[in-house]
């Protein structure tokens, strides 16, 4: 069975599973049982509940669309804990329903499957996530633990505060609500794959997330890495904008730093090359 990789252990689809589904009763004598499907006669595995939960209402004789919810809600909460980016489950979907709308039809309109599978992956992160300093939707720290911790690694540093950047992702607010909540999710997902592993991530409401690094040459890469991963995919669609802020030497001026680019105020907070600044040292988790 074809597997995928959300960046951990690797999975099945749901298009693979939906390919491998069970033979009908009318296959051939040296094929497998019609109760097992290709995949699992060749390899003895089964796929995922979730995906499993999906293709099960799929292939009832007359599919129901609600039993098509629930499978696609199993099929979110299961992935929810094994990956952080919603836009992987998206393409499985859109996988799949690309080859229902050709051949046997959907149950389920795209958009209205979609719209199910956000709103059941965001019960799920929020169930997972609601830890104190984290944001339950989108799993990256609040902005009082970006405050915090900049005054941490400032005292980490010594006498002289540390030069830090902000690399700030704005965005358009979304018409609708489940759309708002996928933004947000995309833009945590790029963040995390585009930006170095020791970074602090903020989410500060639903038009922006932040990062937190030391003020060198690798940030400049990581804003240019953002600008083009957000040029494509849906959150082309959402005008985003990657820029990169100082922070004030005077931290007491950071929040007001956020709130001004949180309502899309210009700020003007030059950011000089590193070798004029003191980089500091320490990690940023």
């Amino acid at each position: 069975m074809t597997q995928l990789n959300h960046g951990e252990a690797p999975v099945t689809s749901l298009l693979a599973a939906w390919l491998d589904r069970p033979m009908p009763a009318s296959a051939r004598e040296d094929r497998p049982a019609p109760e097992t499907s290709r995949a699992e006669a060749a390899t003895g595995e089964l796929p995922p509940p979730g995906v499993e939960a999906v293709v099960d209402a799929l292939t009832a004789e007359v599919p129901d669309p609600e039993d098509v919810v629930q499978g696609l809600t199993v099929f979110a909460w299961e992935r929810a804990g094994t990956t952080d980016d919603l836009s992987c489950l998206l393409d499985e979907l859109d996988e799949l329903w690309d080859v229902l709308e050709t051949s046997s039809g959907a149950p389920l309109p795209r958009s209205v499957a979609r719209h199910r599978l956000v709103d059941a992956w965001v019960d799920a992160v929020a169930a997972e996530r609601g830890s104190p300093g984290l944001d339950p939707l989108s799993g990256l720290h609040t902005a009082g633990y970006l405050y915090g911790r900049v005054h941490e690694l400032d005292r980490l540093s010594g006498v002289e505060p540390m030069a830090l950047v902000l690399l700030a992702m704005r965005w358009d607010p979304a018409d609708g609500p489940w759309r708002r909540i996928a933004r947000v999710l995309q833009a945590a997902s790029a963040l995390r794959s585009r930006v170095r592993p020791e970074a602090t991530l903020s989410q500060v409401g639903t038009t922006m997330a932040l990062a937190l690094v030391p003020d060198d040459a690798r940030a400049r890469v990581e804003r240019i890495s953002l600008t083009k991963a957000v040029e494509t995919g849906e959150l082309s669609t959402a005008h985003v904008r990657v820029d990169m802020f100082a922070v004030p030497d005077a931290r007491a001026r950071l929040p007001e730093l956020v709130t001004g680019l949180l309502g899309g105020a210009n700020v003007d907070h030059d950011v000089r090359p590193p070798r004029f600044r003191h980089s500091g040292s320490g990690s940023l988790d």
